[in-house]
């Protein structure tokens, strides 16, 4: 894996298209020790996570047209998202032991690019040529006294299991106010969890140091909560196959595939964009 850049900041985006901060059909079966999805999404939580199958079979063709060039062994996820008053987008996933990309599943257009091993996310744009860095290495402080949190957690016995594993429901509370729900999969193979976790708490460290530009009146319960003190709640608890709140934000696991062989060039920052460092704040609650 080269970086044209040294990989020192991070940064997110929503979209990945945008400025800011899904794979083989499950009939078909495999015999060469890659674990595919084998149509448990389809069958998990009543269909709450349907299946695009004629994406996976353009996947599969693409992998076996030597589309994708082999370079690093990872695994991909392709996730609907959704904002309040935002029509539903799919996100691609691309997560190896050092990296993890997201973007629209194409190749081209913008991307975020987040290095593991040194807290660093990097959004790459296309059409400015630019790339937007922010620092994730540090630590988010212990909660605050005035500031009660509960992560709550259920499991139903009856519900499909995924990867072998029964999905747990766990939900965000905070002084009281029920802030943010997940129905995730413990245990679930493959690097991912672990990098949506280190990239919750890298996101978390820059929200710290940024906290004092917030208006007062938006650093709620839930926003402290859901952006800073428990950021990766869910992913503590495994992969989320469903996330959501009452804003209308939503983020629904639509297939996977891992042990995949990666192009390592999509790991890579492109050549003669202008890198701009977020600011740093040192005053921190």
């Amino acid at each position: 894996m080269k970086i044209k850049e040294p990989l020192i900041n991070s940064s997110c985006r929503r979209r990945p298209a945008s400025s800011t901060l899904k794979m083989l059909d499950p009939g078909m079966r495999r015999d060469d020790g890659k674990e595919t999805n084998q149509g448990l999404l389809e069958s998990t939580l009543a269909g709450t996570l349907p299946l695009n199958r004629l994406f996976g079979l353009c996947l599969l063709s693409l992998l076996a047209s030597g589309g994708v060039h082999a370079g690093v062994t990872g695994s991909i996820l392709w996730y609907l998202e959704q904002e309040a008053s935002i029509e539903p987008y799919r996100v691609r996933y691309l997560v190896t032991e050092d990296f993890m990309r997201s973007d629209e599943g194409s190749g081209e257009g913008g991307y975020a690019l987040f290095d593991r091993k040194t807290r660093q996310v990097y959004s790459v744009v296309p059409e400015d040529r630019t790339v937007l860095r922010i620092d994730g290495q540090g630590q988010v402080p212990d909660i605050p006294r005035h500031l009660e949190v509960q992560i709550k957690q259920r499991v139903d016995a009856k519900t499909p299991r995924v990867a072998g594993k029964v999905p747990v429901t766990v939900e965000l509370i905070a002084s009281g106010e029920l802030c943010y729900s997940a129905v995730v999969v413990p245990g679930f193979p493959g690097p991912a969890r672990a990098a949506f976790q280190e990239f919750a708490r890298s996101l978390a460290v820059q929200q710290m140091r940024t906290l004092a530009n917030t208006p007062e009146q938006y650093q709620t319960p839930c926003f402290l909560s859901r952006y800073l003190y428990a950021a990766d709640f869910q992913m503590q608890q495994g992969i989320p196959l469903l996330e959501w709140n009452d804003q209308g934000e939503r983020r629904e696991l639509i297939d996977y595939q891992i042990g995949v062989e990666l192009d390592e060039h999509l790991f890579e920052l492109p050549e003669g964009y202008t890198i701009t460092r977020v600011p740093v704040q040192e005053d921190t609650p």
